[in-house]
């Protein structure tokens, strides 16, 4: 019988895999992700099914790929291809099997007028703050708000503390049937947290893992050489970012600010443990902590998020909780995961929706047969009616990409973990079968659909 009585889903938007238990930055300050993680599993190689916000969390929270849910990119919408109050998601199909279900924060990827409120007992829901501008390169006016950064004073609550005190309150110490959803916006955009947080990252921030040899120069094209003009196409999507930080000389700024960013979600999380120690609910509860996808600092020359590279799609996944293994786990998979995971804990019925594999063999140390790859989605024209599309996979030993033109990239992880030699080019030892295993798998994705969802 399952001692999971109660699941905390908790998930920390546009943290990439920096944090220091996948090796991180080397400036990273992560001390409660690894209290979390000394509990459980860490999975080594999670991946997003697609690298933006709106297609990832509909993937995850509906156990579906992209083109099963027909949402590809930030401008569809979960809402717009699942009927409201049908319960189709992770948290309302666990409100149907029973469990009292509460949130707050970002959790679905929605606007406030089309929340779906029938999937949860209850959801404190609240509009993000607003700040006064800060950086340089905001400042000139070439570029929005929402792409601000830099410290506000100590004490100022924010939208991320009052979520996380407000979830903190729903869990009761002795609860069973409990479902708690707690979305931590920060580190997304604006990177403005407070003081304190940037206090603790002075003095030279270290370059990105995997940003090259020649450190950030955006006059610098040498990282496209191996690319397609799809590739660079792709990688030139946040290239008026990259210019601007260099024009202002804040490059290293924007990193500082990520940084703490991370801190401050971190400590939020701490306070989430701390209650968890206090209340020992760790004797009944799954806690699962995962990120929508990952974030570029000028890797290829690539900002934000956009892409079907490694440090765009690698996210951080930890689970935690009674009969957990702690340790780390090599093999490869996808946020589609979580959902048939989590009703497993619970001991509930898989629904027949949840495409994703039960990772709980991987929890318990058991054997199990694993998918062995983790297929995504990426392209541009998301807006018209041929959008061209561009799909990758993650085996255990290379990244594939397949690409709207025809070109291709094959990354060999053994040795190239940036990702900087295109083994298309120069295959070298890359066995001819692993090629034809690898675009085989994406064959699978397009023939199983990409045009048609089938999450209505």
């Amino acid at each position: 019988m399952s001692k999971t009585k109660n699941i905390l889903f908790l998930s920390i938007e546009d943290l990439n895999d920096w944090i220091e238990p996948l090796g991180g930055h080397p400036d990273t300050k992560t001390p409660n992700i690894n209290r979390l993680a000394k509990r459980g599993i860490v999975f080594n190689a999670a991946y997003a099914a697609a690298p933006a916000c709106s297609p990832s969390r509909t993937a995850t929270l509906f156990g579906q790929n992209p083109w099963e849910t027909g949402v590809y990119a930030n401008n569809h919408k979960w809402h717009d291809y699942y009927k409201s109050g049908a319960r189709k998601s992770l948290v309302g199909r666990f409100t149907d099997a029973g469990f009292e279900t509460r949130g707050a924060g970002k959790v679905f990827h929605v606007f406030p007028q089309k929340f779906d409120f029938n999937d949860w007992t209850d959801y404190k829901q609240r509009r993000i703050e607003k700040f006064d501008q800060i950086s340089k390169t905001v400042q000139s006016g070439s570029i929005g708000a929402n792409t601000d950064f830099g410290p506000i004073d100590n004490g100022q609550e924010q939208y991320d503390d009052l979520n996380t005190d407000w979830v903190i309150q729903q869990m009761q110490a002795g609860a069973t049937g409990q479902f708690w959803a707690l979305g931590l916006y920060r580190p997304h955009l604006p990177f403005i947290v407070p003081q304190k947080y940037f206090d603790m990252f002075k003095g030279d921030i270290a370059d990105p893992p995997g940003l090259g040899m020649n450190r950030f120069d955006p006059h610098n094209l040498s990282s496209h050489t191996p690319l397609s003009d799809a590739g660079r196409a792709i990688a030139d999507s946040g290239k008026f970012l990259r210019r601007m930080l260099w024009k202002n000389k804040e490059y290293k700024d924007f990193l500082r600010a990520y940084l703490a960013s991370i801190a401050y979600a971190d400590a939020l999380l701490g306070k989430v443990l701390d209650h968890m120690d206090a209340t020992n609910l760790w004797q009944n509860t799954t806690v699962v902590l995962w990120s929508d996808h990952g974030w570029q600092f000028g890797e290829k020359l690539a900002f934000r998020k956009f892409s079907l590279w490694e440090r765009a799609l690698r996210v951080p996944l930890i689970f935690a909780g009674p009969d957990i293994e702690s340790g780390l786990s090599d093999e490869p998979v996808s946020l589609i995961d979580i959902a048939p995971t989590l009703f497993s804990r619970a001991g509930l019925p898989r629904p027949e929706q949840f495409s994703g594999q039960d990772l709980s063999p991987l929890l318990t140390g058991e054997k199990g047969q694993m998918r062995g790859n983790s297929v995504a989605v990426w392209g541009r024209g998301f807006t018209s009616d041929s959008p061209q599309m561009a799909l990758s996979v993650r085996s255990r030993t290379h990244r594939y990409i397949f690409y709207w033109d025809g070109s291709e990239e094959l990354y060999d992880h053994r040795v190239d973990p940036y990702e900087h030699t295109n083994l298309i080019h120069s295959p070298g030892d890359v066995p001819a079968s692993e090629i034809t295993r690898l675009r085989s798998e994406l064959q699978q994705a397009l023939d199983f659909g990409l045009a048609e969802p089938v999450g209505r």
